[in-house]
């Protein structure tokens, strides 16, 4: 037999009860658009299940628990290529892991793709009954009322860290208490997700770069959080089409207005300050408001707080992502102006070609950031005009 239907009106703890009750013998496959789940059942017993995202597969958990490194994973994966044979195979053969330890794993393996299915709040499935041949195979018997039970436990839990971590946008920074870590005990996975926080990423990044599965990043996350470690400081908004990213704006314009500004201490000194300043005065009064609190003399975390909340007046985000760069973009003209006026265009030359190798360096080691390539694509279109004024300037 065959069955299709939603998760929105048939959810998975119903339908796993319906599989065991019948003890039916096949395929459950669930897809939500982008992830893929196959949990293979035997006489109504969950015998097996795997995923198409990264963090459950067997390797990856493997090498997020210190077993293997990258490398080492990557030889047992071609091995197993070349071989046709299953990577838990290769990795008892080649001695990185004992029979035990690898029905372990698989168990985790298991019961983290299903619990985490629970957490879905979409998705179709497609159940069929298939013969299954589990003879000579490594298989993890799961109970599913203990399945269901853990999974109920779960779905509580992150319904308290969703009330703190409300999307995948939120963005978090070190907090002032992090200051003395020698008094400060954690656990080795709270360290890899404290070191991945930089006031920048997203806990979607966060939870990517960490190598753990969502519920497991954000539990630690909110854990960090509810002890003070670390702070949320705003989130990055959806446009049609993409993100409007309001901290990547702000941390290449950050960047780009630190090289001017060490150019111009290292020419003039104290003066440096004073020419921004006189810079910003002549943008429009709503520029000038937006930019008030800018100072090259805070970091980037400082700045990025500051025009955070100053652009908390947008109601539509897509123009408050506009009138940013069109406000750093008259600033950035503004200065440049000033520099070549004070120390002449050969230096003023050379300044451009610093902030040119920055947005080299962005588009070169930050290719997965679609939102900062296009911010670096508008600032070239201003750096092209840029060039050509100074040109000008010394050919005349």
């Amino acid at each position: 037999m065959s069955l299709k239907g939603k998760l929105e009106t048939f959810n998975i703890a119903s339908l796993l009860q319906w599989l065991s009750i019948d003890q039916k013998t096949g395929v459950l496959q669930v897809s939500d658009g982008e992830n893929d789940v196959e949990i293979f059942i035997k006489d109504g017993v969950i015998v097996y299940a795997t995923s198409s995202q990264k963090e459950f597969r067997l390797g990856q958990l493997l090498k997020t628990e210190g077993v293997l490194s990258s490398e080492e994973l990557q030889e047992c994966l071609q091995i197993a290529q070349e071989k046709d044979h299953q990577l838990g195979r290769v990795l008892v053969e080649r001695g990185y892991i004992s029979i035990d330890g690898l029905k372990k794993f698989l168990h985790h393996q298991a019961k983290e793709i299903l619990c985490n299915l629970f957490l879905w709040e979409r998705g179709d499935f497609e159940y069929k009954d298939i013969p299954l041949n589990v003879e000579g195979k490594l298989i993890v018997p799961f109970n599913t009322m203990e399945i269901i039970i853990e999974a109920s436990r779960r779905i509580d839990e992150w319904s308290v860290i969703t009330k703190q971590i409300p999307n995948d946008k939120v963005v978090f920074k070190i907090s002032e208490k992090m200051r003395d870590t020698d008094e400060i005990k954690l656990r080795k996975n709270e360290w890899r997700i404290l070191s991945l926080i930089n006031g920048t990423r997203t806990v979607k990044d966060v939870a990517k770069e960490s190598g753990y599965d969502k519920f497991l990043a954000y539990k630690i996350i909110y854990s960090l959080m509810m002890s003070g470690f670390i702070e949320k400081i705003g989130e990055v908004y959806e446009k049609e089409g993409g993100l409007i990213d309001y901290m990547n704006i702000i941390a290449i314009f950050d960047d780009i207005f630190q090289t001017i500004y060490n150019t111009l201490k290292t020419e003039i000194g104290a003066m440096a300050l004073t020419i921004f300043n006189e810079c910003k005065a002549k943008l429009s009064s709503k520029q000038r408001k937006l930019l008030k609190d800018f100072d090259l003399e805070k970091d980037v975390e400082g700045n990025r707080e500051a025009l955070l909340e100053a652009m908390s007046i947008f109601a539509d985000l897509r123009k408050g992502s506009t009138f940013l760069l069109q406000s750093f973009s008259a600033y950035l003209r503004g200065v440049i102006e000033k520099e070549a006026e004070i120390l002449g265009a050969p230096i003023t030359k050379k300044t451009l070609k610093e902030i040119d190798q920055l947005l080299s360096y962005v588009k070169k080691h930050q290719k997965d950031s679609d939102e900062k390539i296009k911010i670096v694509h508008e600032i070239e279109k201003i750096m092209v005009e840029l060039h050509r004024q100074i040109n000008e300037k010394i050919k005349g």
